[in-house]
């Protein structure tokens, strides 16, 4: 209270009034910013300029319009606009509002998109080798994700071609951990009687809960998991930092165990022969727009998913793993991966990921 109230008594009525305007003045405030995210979403999905884009690219993202992601596909937007004077639009369905990724991929190969920003898990319905950047245990640092990805890119890189879709260019998603609700994970028997998350579509979850024994795995995609946590149907997910605090799955989590499983990377992709049916002069402009989205969006989501753990750890309990209970997974981990390298991941190309990390390769 300041001076000028001291002594004085405030009636209910003068409270109900100053709450009122309180109220009134919060309205106003959450309007105008409704009204800026909506002039901000026409601005996103349609060309400025008055003429008619000779040319739409049409993207399909499961990333929020408000995310880290969503505002590098803004400025995309608004460089493409600019730079091509309206000739060339990018429009980009953002929120999963074309499906999930196996929609996604399935849309573009029918024509009704030209490309989408999808995961590994997506891309592996398209070339199933994708999924050695995955192997976990193997790639839990980014030096050691791209040490190895430099390697094997073009071979990845013409396996997606081959299937009709062209690598516009890779991406990382953010360091995986698990979190929980409720409990502790600090060996593989802490999972026992839990109801861990495991992606659709992915092998490696569902393989490593089946050696675990007595886990009940709940299969979802990334648009079904913000329900299922909040249903409690899920109680342990494994993802980066920065995704489970832009998708909203992080208030329904209270643990986080430390050990990072695996770099989580994705890609930008699109039907092969989008680009070259372009006029030169768009090309021209589109690869230079790309590139630097590209680089700048690499860098910038390694630090926001450093922040974004940051902000969690100071929430969340925080389990740091012993050398032996590492060493529990890590055997775990050996034996999943070999039994996965005998039908499901290209064991060649296992045992290369493994070389170039240092690691004894696998019978």
């Amino acid at each position: 209270m300041t001076p000028s109230h001291a002594g004085r008594k405030v009636g209910p009525e003068h409270r109900s009034t100053r709450s009122s305007r309180r109220k009134r003045g919060r309205l106003v405030d959450h309007a105008v910013r409704l009204a800026a995210v909506a002039a901000l979403a026409s601005m996103i999905v349609s060309p400025r300029s008055a003429r008619a884009a000779d040319k739409t690219i049409r993207l399909a993202t499961i990333a929020p319009r408000a995310s880290s992601w969503g505002k590098v596909y803004d400025v995309w937007q608004k460089a493409l606009t600019n730079k091509t004077g309206g000739r060339l639009d990018l429009q980009v369905y953002f929120n999963g509002v074309q499906g999930n990724e196996d929609a996604m991929v399935s849309k573009i190969r029918t024509g009704q998109l030209d490309g989408a920003a999808i995961t590994a898990t997506g891309l592996s319905l398209i070339y199933k080798n994708v999924l050695v950047l995955q192997i976990p245990g193997v790639l839990t640092t980014w030096d050691q994700l791209d040490s190895v990805r430099k390697e094997v890119q073009p071979d990845l890189d013409a396996g997606i071609r081959a299937a009709g879709f062209d690598i516009i260019g890779w991406g990382d998603v953010g360091l995986v951990r698990q979190f929980t609700k409720g409990f502790e994970i600090h060996r593989p028997a802490d999972v026992k009687g839990k109801h861990p998350a495991v992606w659709r579509n992915e092998p490696t979850g569902p393989a490593l809960y089946a050696a675990i024994g007595g886990v009940v795995p709940v299969p979802v995609d990334a648009m079904e998991m913000l329900p299922a946590l909040r249903a409690g149907t899920v109680d342990l997910i494994a993802a980066p930092a920065l995704a489970a605090e832009q998708l909203q799955w992080t208030p329904y989590l209270d643990h986080v165990n430390d050990d990072v499983i695996v770099c989580a990377v994705g890609a930008l992709i699109l039907k092969t022969g989008v680009l070259e049916s372009l006029p030169a002069d768009l090309k021209a402009t589109w690869d230079e727009v790309e590139k630097r989205a590209t680089e700048s969006m690499q860098g910038r989501v390694r630090k926001l998913d450093d922040d974004s753990y940051g902000r969690i750890a100071q929430r969340m309990t925080v389990i740091h793993s012993t050398e032996s209970e590492r060493d529990e997974w890590k055997k775990l981990l050996r034996k999943v991966v070999t039994g996965l390298s005998h039908g499901t991941y290209d064991k060649a190309l296992v045992n290369r990921v493994l070389q170039i990390r240092g690691m004894e390769p696998i019978d």
